[in-house]
Formats: C-alpha cells, sequence, structure tokens
C-alpha cells in the first residue's frame, strides 16, 4: 500500500442547505499530508430551487453538461470493478459529492463496499444496467431487461431508487430512452471530458473545463486492470489536481437534474 494510503476516521461532517455533508469541513492539513498538497475543495454554491434540466418530456433527455455559469462540475465513476479501501477513505476525506453508475457484473463480488460509499453520505447510487452491453445492439426487448434488471437490484441491494442513467460506453439510442422511461429513469447521462490513465479525454480542444461539465471515471486500479495501473485513490488524487488547477469546485448532479 502506498506510503501516502489514507488512514483514521475523519470527524463527523457538518450539512449543507441540500442535507448533503459540506466540503468546507475537511482538514485542510490532513488532505495535504496524504495526498501530495491537495487542498479541500469550495463549498459547492447552492443550487438553484428550480433545476435547470427539464427532465417533464416525453423522452428522457440525453446530457453531458448542466446550464450553468457557476464554476462547478459534476463527478461521476461508472461500473464499480475496483473496489480500494483507501477510496473509501478519501470520499470521507475530501467530502464531495459523486455520483455513482453501477453495474450489476463488476459489483456482485462486494456489494457491501458501495454500501459503505452511500453511507459516508456523499455517494449516490444510479443505473448503469446489469450485464454492461452495448445498448444498441441489443434488441429493445433486452435493454428493456438491463435496465429494469439492474433497477430491481440497486432498489432491493441498496433500498435506493435511482432515477439517472448510464449507458455502457455511451451508446443508446430510442429504445434506451424507452426502457429508461419504464423505469421512471428522468435522464440519460453523457459528460464531456473522460479521465484515462494519465489524465483527462478532452472533448473541449483547449482541454479545459466548462461550467457545469459532467465529468466521468471508473473504478480503477491494479486488481480490476492488472499491473502497471495506480490504485483508485491515486487516480482521484491526479484528477482532483486537475479541477482544482483549473479552479473549479464539485457540485451534486441529482441538485440540478
Amino acid at each position: 500500500q502506498p506510503s501516502n494510503a489514507p488512514t483514521g476516521t475523519p470527524s463527523a461532517p457538518s450539512t449543507t442547505s441540500t442535507g448533503l455533508p459540506g466540503p468546507e469541513t475537511a482538514d485542510a492539513a490532513l488532505l495535504a499530508s496524504r495526498y501530495d498538497g491537495l487542498k479541500p475543495f469550495a463549498p459547492a454554491p447552492p443550487p438553484p430551487a428550480t433545476k435547470p434540466v427539464n427532465t417533464n418530456v416525453d423522452l428522457p433527455p440525453v446530457i453531458s453538461h448542466i446550464p450553468t455559469d457557476q464554476k462547478i462540475c459534476f463527478l461521476t465513476i461508472d461500473d464499480g470493478a475496483e473496489k480500494d479501501p483507501a477510496f473509501l477513505q478519501m470520499v470521507k476525506d475530501f467530502r464531495i459529492p459523486i455520483t455513482m453508475f453501477l453495474a450489476d457484473i463488476f459489483i456482485q463480488d462486494d456489494y457491501n463496499y458501495f454500501t459503505q460509499l452511500r453511507d459516508t453520505g456523499y455517494c449516490t447510487i444510479q443505473n448503469h444496467t446489469l450485464h454492461h452491453p452495448d445498448m444498441p445492439t441489443l434488441t429493445p426487448a433486452r435493454q428493456l431487461s438491463e435496465v429494469t434488471g439492474q433497477q430491481q437490484k440497486l432498489v432491493k441491494t441498496y433500498n435506493t431508487h435511482p432515477y439517472l442513467f448510464r449507458a455502457p460506453f455511451g451508446n443508446t439510442n430510442k429504445a434506451t430512452q424507452e426502457a429508461c422511461k419504464q423505469n421512471n429513469l428522468k435522464a440519460i447521462c453523457y459528460w464531456r471530458a473522460s479521465f484515462q490513465k494519465q489524465g483527462f479525454q478532452w472533448q473541449a480542444a483547449d482541454k479545459k473545463l466548462r461550467p457545469g461539465d459532467i465529468l466521468l471515471a471508473h473504478f480503477r486500479g491494479p486488481k480490476a486492470n492488472g499491473k502497471g495501473w495506480p490504485e483508485m485513490h491515486e487516480l482521484m488524487t491526479n484528477l482532483f489536481r486537475i479541477v482544482q488547477e483549473q479552479g473549479y469546485t464539485f457540485a451534486r448532479l441529482e441538485d440540478y437534474v
């Protein structure tokens, strides 16, 4: 385990006006020592009274950013393949909101890890299918089975009712939207930048964040991806550094959709 791997338990977090624990209570000295000089993230501004993404439409909209002029972005983490205990501690240390899109095929060997992430108060659970297929290659009936099956699993396992969906590989068609609608999923979430092993794969040519960008990461590390991959908390240290260097903070996606 790396020398900077976190240990110990932080004090109980305060809460924001949304009921989400507040990042303002993160310990600056602790973060700097454990995470190579990183700082606490600034508290997100209060979300608007009316959510800016309209989901009262015929089919769930496909979104990759949130309309806002605030320097906020939204961290989403997919699949669940890597289960780094040090990342669980990192979530408690930084106290920032994270939306997890979980696929049963990746989480079924350790459901409890994601229970622990949920129970920090910072991580929410959303739908990413049962088996992580390329959805448009499936019949409408099989797409519906993938979405419905995972919805039922997540309700039963985590006592939560997801209302956001992310399709594996970011591939959807109208049948995907129909399957989401039948499961009361309100929006399909894409992304503006995807974090890889060495850094972000940007859609923006200048490699800069924009207000309201949805960011994609995955549960990655040496157990899931093999030797040569950093631990999950090390990957997230690199992601957090880029976001901080560009002057952004994290807000909770569910407060805006």
